[in-house]
């Protein structure tokens, strides 16, 4: 149950913002009409209404840890309708004020040198090589400059000098003779100018002086009223697990003009900020609240002289998540942990795990399919998206891609789990059944077939189910094939969830069933063959799964056989309130798919787990002696385009009764037992062991 927040603080928070809006229009409108300004100024009055954002709702893990917060900033700009109502000699006053006030506090315009064409300084100033580089950005900006002052393309740097000390009367003197402006003023506003022409200030209206403006700067520029200077409210995500769940959690932005239309008719304004992917999109509807209108009206130069409220804002809700922020650390931690063990032990040999530089986790209730962590790697930080985004995409480690829900992996060894539950539950074996585990299959065959990588070509030993689980025996799980049919094999594992959707509200990938049914479905020109059921017995052929998937599975498997929706919201909060307007429940509309597993056949295969545990000094290395329970867990050595294998683990704690399931892939971490380092950091986590 989440814990009680302080609602009241919040809402004064947010009241607290609105009343500053009010505040900083009204002292405006004081100025204007009591201290008598308005005789300097336009009498034309015009109307406009204006939308007031509603608050974002914030994110918060299942145990009431905030994961999302809003952080509101003001940006500075200045109004064009504003600032060329002004005479010259008062552009010039106004802008030397600001670039004062801003020097003041150590800042200055918001890349105002980004486009600047000149080098040195007035008056001796010339082109630098970057602004006469046809392939420039600089370039580009100076051309299209000179387009719009109607200068011909190749002006030199004196005849734009010109331009801008002739236009703005930059050596003007007084009476005695003496100019208004020295060399260093001339330079300031001639770059200050040059800039807001580069960046169309009369064709956008609005130039951009500062973002995050500080509250010292902004109370400084108000107690001057520097003429034209406007503040915008922004409200910014921040993030507060910097490079955790970033993958789940999602990022906002404007809306794209492909996704207009359907954002139109859910009645949001063209300017709103939407969520773009992850939880910001999944639940927006939640998120997103209502925005507000206000209506304002301005004198012929832009200055306000009354606004009204014509609609209050509707803040959004705070929408809290299934997962454990606690968990998710060590998830992520793990996997990167893991991945740096399995290179640095291969020693340079790509076959042995060199290779290995990325992974996946989940973490999941089996009762009740709520992922309690879903981690991919390599990840980055949602705080810095937006800046690195081109370093990101341009990766080839891939950290933007969502290894948890859209990578494809052959289950492996993973899959002889649910093999051994349906050989039981059709009566193919019972638990004191053996067959001989030889080194190939069928025994007699001399070439072909499939290989045990457990017992050499000779062993002719008995093993039950039990054994073959913990020995991961091929050609065990080969005769089960043999036994049960392929067209059984893909009627169960269907139920399990091999290819079929998981229901996650961030959606994923449905994954492969191996079997006549999709070979059908790609129209192979080749038939399923009996070498086709030994390779998908073992989790070969053409199996693919997510993790997510894969813990899906599992979960399936150890609750009895109920695959539910798996789900990542846990409860909606209205803004204020510690009561939940929502709180996702199971019923029969989130059951996917069952099947009844009698206890005693689940319970076999739950001991081959724990036996797979217990019988595995690698596995005992990261899986802590002193975690309180008996852990089960299942290795994986799937083969895939590379040199080197992919590892995956799979397990359930406790092994008898499961309160948690978790499931572990490395791309090219050479054997299973491997990516049970990441599980074990995960249950130390969830037993509270990292934290003694």
């Amino acid at each position: 149950m989440p814990y009680s927040r302080n609602h009241s603080l919040r809402y004064l928070g947010i009241v607290t913002v609105f009343c500053i809006i009010c505040v900083i229009y009204l002292g405006r409108l004081f100025y204007i009409q009591i201290a008598g300004r308005e005789s300097s100024y336009s009498t034309g009055i015009e109307t406009r209404t204006v939308t007031v954002q509603a608050v974002r709702g914030e994110i918060y893990d299942r145990n009431g840890i905030k994961l999302v917060e809003n952080r509101y900033t003001y940006d500075m700009s200045l109004s064009y309708s504003s600032f060329y109502g002004m005479s010259v000699h008062e552009k010039n006053s106004a802008s030397l004020q600001l670039l004062d006030a801003l020097a003041t506090y150590g800042t200055s315009v918001t890349d105002g040198e980004k486009f600047f064409p000149f080098e040195r300084y007035y008056p001796y100033y010339v082109y630098s090589a970057e602004a006469t580089d046809g392939n420039s950005v600089r370039y580009y900006r100076l051309q299209r400059v000179l387009e719009d002052l109607g200068m011909k393309a190749d002006a030199d740097a004196d005849t734009l000098c010109r331009h801008y000390v002739e236009t703005y009367d930059l050596l003007a003197e007084d009476s005695a003779g003496v100019r208004y402006y020295d060399d260093d003023q001339i330079d300031a506003l001639i770059r200050l100018y040059y800039d807001m022409d580069a960046r169309r200030f009369r064709v956008n209206g609005e130039y951009a002086v500062l973002q995050e403006v500080p509250s010292e700067l902004m109370t400084y520029i108000k107690e001057r009223d520097l003429d034209s200077v406007t503040f915008t409210l922004n409200v910014q995500r921040v993030y507060l697990y910097p490079g955790y769940a970033s993958h789940i959690l999602g990022t906002v932005g404007p809306i794209y003009q492909e996704e207009w239309e359907y954002y139109n008719e859910m009645g949001y304004q063209m300017s709103a900020i939407v969520g773009k992917d992850g939880c910001e999109a999944a639940f927006e509807e939640y998120l997103h609240g209502v925005d507000g209108s206000m209506e304002i009206e301005t004198d012929g130069n832009g200055n306000i002289v009354g606004m009204k409220s014509l609609r209050e804002p509707i803040a959004g809700r705070d929408v809290y998540l299934t997962i454990d922020i606690e968990l998710q650390i060590a998830a992520e931690d793990g996997l990167a942990e893991n991945v740096e063990y399995v290179s640095d032990r291969s020693g340079g040999n790509v076959a042995q795990g060199s290779g290995c530089n990325a992974g996946a986790a989940v973490v999941m209730d089996p009762d009740t399919f709520e992922v309690l962590a879903i981690a991919s790697h390599p990840t980055y930080d949602l705080n810095t998206y937006n800046q690195l985004y081109d370093e990101l995409a341009g990766n080839a480690a891939l950290p933007l891609f969502n290894r948890a829900l859209y990578g494809s992996y052959a289950p492996g060894s993973t899959y002889k789990l649910g093999m051994a539950a349906i050989a039981l539950m059709e009566g193919e074996i019972t638990p004191a059944t053996t067959f001989t585990c030889v080194g190939k299959y069928p025994s007699k065959t001399t070439t072909g077939g499939v290989g045990c990588s457990t017992y050499g070509e000779n062993h002719w030993g008995g093993e039950n189910v039990i054994d073959a689980i913990a020995d991961s025996c091929n050609s065990f799980f080969c005769k089960l094939g043999d036994l049960l049919g392929i067209e059984t094999i893909e009627k169960y594992m269907k139920k399990f969830g091999f290819g079929e959707s998981t229901g996650f509200e961030l959606g994923g990938i449905s994954g492969i069933l191996a079997g006549p049914t999709y070979l059908g479905q790609i129209q192979s020109e080749y038939p399923w063959t009996a070498g086709n059921t030994w390779q998908s017995s073992i989790g070969q052929s053409d199996n693919q799964s997510s993790p997510l998937q894969l813990a899906c599975y599992i979960g399936t498997l150890v609750n009895g056989g109920t695959r539910y929706t798996a789900h990542l919201l846990h409860s909606v909060y209205e803004f204020g309130s510690d009561v939940p307007s929502y709180v996702f429940e199971q019923s029969e509309d989130t059951v996917l798919d069952k099947l009844e597993i009698p206890q005693t056949h689940l319970d076999t295969v739950l001991e081959g787990m724990r036996e797979v545990v217990s019988s595995s000094s690698l596995i005992q290395r990261w899986i802590d002696s002193d975690i309180p329970v008996t852990v089960g867990g299942k290795t994986g050595t799937a083969q895939n385009s590379t040199e080197c294998d992919n590892a995956l683990f799979v397990c359930t704690a406790p092994y008898d009764d499961p309160d948690v399931v978790i499931s572990v892939v490395l791309e090219q971490g050479y054997t299973g037992g491997y990516a049970s380092l990441t599980a074990g950091r995960i249950l130390e986590a969830y037993y509270g062991l990292d934290e003694e």
